[in-house]
């Protein structure tokens, strides 16, 4: 059973099992009952950020190709697939044998045969981890695993995205790389550093998640020495407009001070970063003013906090 109250959208399958299913924003939509997070989501809205989604059909056309890195069950790889469309490739990559199996399920579901889900890590260096597996009806957050937390007897592989022969991507081998998403629970910077030939050649739109305070001030260093400029981008999980049509913000919103940490409620914390000779200006974003900002930080997070 799930391990949240309150109304829920129509489950497809009716309630039974550790696994639910529902007509989404997107498309159908498997999910694990019992996550705390993208499943309630999926659950609750019948949608996942889709201000994120939002961010990203600004940026995404028909035809384009994309990467997604610790992609989670699919949700947002299924909402790139229908921005690039039949034209278009996307390819996903998600380490957790559970959260993958339902990701291919629902890019099958979907007949999005032009995204695939790839079972493995991206790194700065190829290799093996050793994982434990999740069980289906395990309780918690399964978009916050990190896989430092696993170790287990389970091989998975770890690509550099350079080595991965992206031109697949692109079936007549041309085609540049438009986008690289990357949520990887404090990986990012390992994923960049192993993608810098790439980044380099393509010089994609990123979108980086940078939640964790203590790696940020050197992830954006990364990103300013790959030559791009970041902003900052703090959607709310609540989107107003959301598909199933409720008003609650159910995971609440905002920056919460217990008195030892910072906690950010209902919100993402990520950024978006250009190629710096776009010479683009984002309206509307942040753009990070000092490696050592960052909205969790105190003493370093006047800018979000308006004091």
């Amino acid at each position: 059973m799930p391990i949240w109250g309150g109304a829920m959208a129509e489950d497809l399958l009716g309630g039974a099992g550790p696994v639910g299913l529902v007509r989404a924003r997107h498309g159908l939509m498997m999910y694990r009952r019992t996550d705390s997070v993208v499943g309630r989501s999926l659950d609750y809205y019948g949608e996942y950020f889709e201000q994120e989604v939002a961010l990203f059909r600004q940026c995404v056309r028909a035809g384009d190709r994309v990467i997604d890195v610790g992609a989670n069950i699919g949700a947002h790889t299924v909402a790139l697939a229908r921005l690039v469309g039949p034209t278009g490739r996307v390819l996903a990559l998600e380490p957790i044998d559970a959260n993958h199996r339902l990701l291919c399920g629902n890019l099958a579901l979907n007949g999005l045969d032009w995204a695939d889900g790839m079972l493995a890590a991206a790194g700065a260096a190829d290799g093996v981890l050793h994982l434990a597996g999740v069980a289906m009806d395990a309780e918690g957050n399964y978009g916050a695993l990190s896989l430092d937390a696993l170790h287990g007897d389970r091989p998975v592989p770890v690509h550099r995205l350079d080595g991965l022969g992206l031109d697949g991507l692109a079936p007549d081998g041309a085609g540049r790389i438009r986008l690289i998403k990357i949520d990887v629970e404090g990986m990012e910077a390992e994923v960049l550093e192993g993608a810098r030939g790439l980044i380099a050649r393509d010089r994609p739109v990123l979108y980086v998640e940078n939640d964790r305070p203590d790696k940020s001030a050197a992830l954006i260093r990364l990103l300013g020495e790959l030559g791009y400029a970041s902003y900052w981008y703090l959607p709310a999980f609540h989107n107003p407009a959301n598909f199933a049509g409720r008003s609650e913000a159910i995971f609440g919103h905002g920056l919460v001070d217990n008195g030892t940490e910072i906690h950010g409620l209902g919100m993402g914390i990520n950024l978006f970063c250009l190629p710096a000779e776009a010479g683009a200006r984002i309206n509307g974003l942040l753009p990070v003013a000092d490696p050592d900002e960052h909205p969790l930080r105190r003493g370093h997070n006047g800018r979000f906090i308006g004091g």
